[in-house]
């Protein structure tokens, strides 16, 4: 930072520094020239600009511009806990309905021969948006009270809804129970478990929801064998009631370490300069003082329908939704397609979570390393790519196996990335509210995503093709890449446009 001459002057310039990624703004002041020096008279003017004129410590000193309090620790036993909490849960919400729900179809198939691919996947889709539908409700329930009331409920509710769906002896039984109800459930142990990170870390949160939602893949990479292996030997029933107790165990004393963090004592920090983050964190601030509550507040949550960057994300999520879960659902079917046995299906869908788990750490931490647009993506074109080019390929255990790493590995990568640029985008108070309203898109997506490819698949009878299917996946992902590159392009332009207005706000304060 440039020091401030003191000496009087009547005018002084606005200079603005960019570097490549961390962005800093700084406001030199020009050296006054002998003209400007000549107009004032040497002591009274001195005393009365050095009274009215802030320097340039004072200008990044300003209540509205830079003070941003309470900032999050950024580490420390409890919020690490914190990030345990959300792994944990991580681990088993998403299972039975998208990670591991491949082997159920498998076996549902021959339980239910009357039914088809499609009304059997519909049962895992049905679970999924399910998810994705309640978070209007788990959001607005998480917020008033509290993260931890709110898993513990949901944790009752999903190992309920396994107990009951091992009692089904119809099809639609599995609607209500391993879908809906257990979709609900899933929901209120979700949006707390991916809120609180971002409560307690700011300049490491990439690595610390990365780390979070890695759960989600290392639980399919331990569940997925471990169901297969239970339901050969156990059967379907006894399987559901084992991850029924194991939810209970798992995810009950992972809720107790949901926690968000109190609003603790404003105290402003010497900023010399304004960074991106901080830039952010200014408007977050200044959106929190503005932002109306109650009835009132739910629609101003609504006018984030306009905002370009929104509508894109959201677009993204919507598309990029309905292929996503198809390669996880039919892992298991395509392996017996191509000659594979149900444990090489099995092994493969598991290889595949573990590739998400450490896409979803190594992505995350290197979003806090680079741009998080670049990062965001690099994941969503090659998810599409490794779906179009190499599952359309894959005739071999190794190269179909090559398939579940790379779609693995960068399909985990960004949807651990999306409630990372959420936060950084509307701001971690927004968090539940505009994930809530995005993820209700993904979830139509899901509704329909799985249960369309099984339809597709059985119109090509009696000679099954894998084709269209891929096609429709790999498509609408494709698509869902298109829409994050203009979210990118709409991301720049706002953050050039608020660091134009702040740079005018401490111009005008030093003026």
């Amino acid at each position: 930072m440039a020091l401030v001459d003191e000496t009087p002057r009547t005018s002084c310039k606005v200079a603005l520094t960019y570097a490549t990624h961390t962005t800093r703004t700084t406001i030199p002041i020009a050296p006054p020239s002998s003209s400007s020096v000549s107009q004032f008279p040497s002591s009274t003017t001195e005393k009365q600009f050095k009274s009215a004129a802030p320097s340039i410590h004072e200008v990044s000193q300003s209540p509205t511009l830079v003070d941003v309090s309470d900032r999050a620790p950024d580490g420390g036993l409890r919020a690490w806990l914190v990030v345990l909490g959300s792994f944990l849960i991580h681990s088993f919400c998403f299972a039975p309905t998208e990670y591991i729900f491949g082997m159920f179809e498998h076996h549902y198939l021959e339980l239910y021969p009357e039914s088809t691919h499609g009304s059997i996947a519909f049962i895992g889709t049905l679970g999924s948006s399910t998810t994705y539908f309640a978070g209007f409700v788990s959001g607005a329930l998480a917020d008033k009270f509290g993260y931890r009331a709110t898993a513990l409920l949901g944790t009752a509710v999903m190992a309920l809804a396994l107990l009951l769906a091992s009692f089904a002896s119809q099809v639609w039984h599995l609607y209500l129970t391993q879908g809906v109800l257990f979709g609900v459930g899933a929901s209120l142990v979700y949006y707390p478990a991916i809120g609180a990170p971002s409560h307690w870390f700011d300049a490491k949160r990439g690595l610390a929801l990365g780390l979070a939602v890695s759960g989600t893949g290392l639980g399919g990479l331990g569940l997925a064998p471990a169901t297969q292996a239970l339901m050969d030997t156990v059967g379907v029933s006894w399987t559901l009631r084992a991850l029924a107790l194991f939810c209970v165990v798992v995810c009950g004393a992972a809720s107790f370490l949901i926690v968000e963090r109190e609003s603790g004592k404003k105290v402003p920090e010497p900023a010399p300069a304004l960074t991106d983050a901080e830039i952010i964190q200014i408007n977050e601030k200044l959106s929190l003082e503005k932002k109306p509550t109650g009835i009132a507040g739910f629609f101003s949550d609504l006018k984030v329908f306009k905002n370009p960057q929104f509508m894109a994300l959201t677009f993204a999520e919507l598309a990029a939704s309905i292929g996503f879960l198809i390669p996880m659902y039919y892992f298991q079917t395509y392996s017996l397609f191509i000659g594979l046995t149900v444990q090489d299906g099995a092994l493969i869908a598991g290889i595949s979570s573990g590739a998400s788990c450490l896409g979803r750490i190594v992505l995350g931490y290197a979003a806090d390393r680079l741009p998080k647009t670049i990062v965001v993506s690099i994941c969503a074109w090659t998810t599409a790519a490794s779906v179009l080019v190499i599952w359309t390929l894959s005739k071999s255990f190794s190269v179909f196996l090559l398939f579940a790493i790379m779609y693995g590995f960068f399909a985990g990568g960004y949807v651990s990335l999306v409630p990372l640029v959420v936060s950084e985008t509307f701001g971690a108070h927004q968090l539940s509210t505009v994930i809530g309203f995005m993820y209700t898109a993904a979830g139509i997506g899901m509704l329909s995503g799985a249960p369309v490819a099984g339809m597709i698949l059985e119109a090509t009878k009696p000679n099954i093709s894998y084709i269209p299917v891929i096609m429709t996946a790999g498509g609408t992902l494709l698509l869902g890449a298109v829409c994050i590159s203009v979210w990118v392009f709409f991301r720049r332009l706002d953050k050039k446009t608020k660091r134009r207005g702040v740079v005018s706000s401490a111009a005008s304060v030093v003026a």
